[in-house]
């Protein structure tokens, strides 16, 4: 049942001030539509009610083109979301001192907020395009000296120019009180792109890379349900940028809906899911089913062989 005891991907906001070669906004700059569109916090207090909030499983704050903690309004947003199972915000960690003094005094200790940091002062920028490294070492030391009981993630891609300080960004993560340093795999690199994949494949040879012609979908399973900044509802992130294979998915806003409404609307669409040649190419491309999954993760098939988590 879609609504209850599910996880929620949330895109607040398509604000982000960084260019990062392989995201979406920086690919295709004159596809984006409204690129400082903000989602509308009364329509996801409609839909989110709290009397529903302790049955949902998680609330993840990320979005396909923009960063959440750029959202006018993100403290209000994400204390609103307390009363669910787990909240988890993605961000790129810059924001103003202030900021970051409140989420560290306010985020429990179900939440997580996870720090997307490619690099050190001289490399993170490299990718992370527009970054301020001084906003980044001030959150650090902000980190390392005032008490929080929300967990703290580093999740760090690894390239060819920034490889080599894995193992010193592990150990200032470690130092300062970061609770999960985690590395993966860049997605795909525009060919001309100066920036390039890490291909030695030193962390991630082990990783399972077979496939079977079946589906392992996490919407069916209730994760990773998609609302993006306009309010529109997918049933995943992905398929938000794929939604024109006809027949198959047209978005239903939250707007005047309630959580409850959109049950039937998503199980309707279950039924493309039981024949795999007969299914949407884009759940194909991104929940097809690995062979003798070893990791045996519960995350989305996209996922499984871009991360490591480090945590020694």
């Amino acid at each position: 049942m879609v609504n209850y005891n599910v996880g929620w991907h949330l895109e607040l906001t398509r604000r982000c001030p960084l260019a990062c070669p392989a995201c979406i906004r920086t690919m295709f700059k004159e596809m984006v539509v409204d690129p400082k569109q903000d989602i509308n916090f009364d329509h996801l207090k409609k839909f989110f009610p709290v009397s529903v909030l302790p049955q949902i499983k998680y609330i993840c704050l990320q979005g396909n083109l923009g960063d959440p903690v750029y959202h006018p309004q993100f403290h209000d947003i994400s204390e609103h979301f307390f009363a669910a199972q787990d909240v988890n915000v993605i961000t790129n960690g810059m924001q103003s001192h202030q900021f970051w003094e409140r989420v560290l005094e306010t985020w429990p200790s179900k939440s997580r907020i996870t720090l997307s940091i490619d690099g050190l002062r001289d490399t993170n920028h490299l990718y992370r395009v527009n970054s301020n490294w001084e906003k980044i070492q001030g959150l650090f030391d902000l980190i390392a000296k005032k008490k929080h009981k929300c967990k703290i993630e580093w999740k760090y891609i690894v390239f060819e120019h920034n490889h080599h300080q894995v193992d010193e960004a592990q150990e200032i993560a470690n130092s300062i009180g970061i609770d999960i340093f985690r590395i993966q795999r860049t997605r795909k690199l525009p060919d001309d792109s100066i920036i390039k994949e890490y291909t030695n494949d030193k962390w991630f040879k082990n990783l399972n890379t077979n496939y079977e012609d079946s589906l392992s979908p996490f919407c069916k399973t209730g994760d990773m349900h998609y609302i993006d900044a306009f309010g529109n509802y997918y049933p995943c992130c992905w398929w938000a940028d794929n939604n024109k294979e006809e027949g198959f998915w047209s978005p239903i806003n939250i707007k005047d809906n309630s959580i409850i409404n959109f049950e039937n609307y998503f199980n309707s669409f279950n039924n493309y899911l039981t024949d795999y040649k007969k299914c949407p190419s884009v759940c194909k491309t991104f929940c097809r089913k690995i062979k003798d999954n070893k990791l045996n993760m519960q995350v989305p098939n996209t996922q499984i062989n871009r991360s490591v988590e480090k945590y020694d």
